[in-house]
């Protein structure tokens, strides 16, 4: 699995090729152990370090490194991604949520095997949404 989604990481703008390594490793832990807890991934990473808090402090370290930019990476991978799609139907969804009843947040996400995967997401503070694109809240019945 760690080869499958390096072959896909090679191909985006990468400071340093260690940092590809270790973000495959990474999806590599997160996909086999189905969980997202950094713990969890750490019998699936291979690496040469002797104790299990070795590896976890690389995979921190990564997390933290100001010179790795998400938003960066994001776009070139679902790009490809969509590219890639052929001839099969796309649904896109667009989600409106109310965040700790004071932020409205907005997302647009492409639906895939039942999850939706994020295009775009934007937070919004309720007075700089005009009242008539506010989400509404779903009736009782339908929660």
């Amino acid at each position: 699995m760690y080869q499958a989604v390096l072959a896909h990481l090679e191909h985006s703008l990468w400071n340093d090729p260690r940092n590809a390594r270790t973000l495959a490793w990474m999806v590599t832990g997160l996909v086999l152990s189905q969980r997202a807890s950094l713990s969890a991934w750490l019998p699936h990473i291979h690496s040469h370090a002797t104790f299990a808090q070795s590896t976890e402090r690389r995979v921190r370290r990564w997390l933290e490194n100001p010179a790795i930019h998400p938003v960066s990476m994001y776009g070139p991978l679902v790009t490809r991604a969509l590219r890639d799609w052929g001839g099969h139907t796309l649904v896109v969804a667009l989600d409106t949520s109310m965040l700790f009843e004071k932020f409205y947040l907005i997302r647009i996400s492409v639906l895939f095997r039942g999850r939706a995967v994020p295009l775009v997401s934007h937070v919004l503070e309720p007075r700089s949404v005009p009242r008539s694109v506010r989400p509404t809240s779903f009736p009782s019945s339908l929660r």
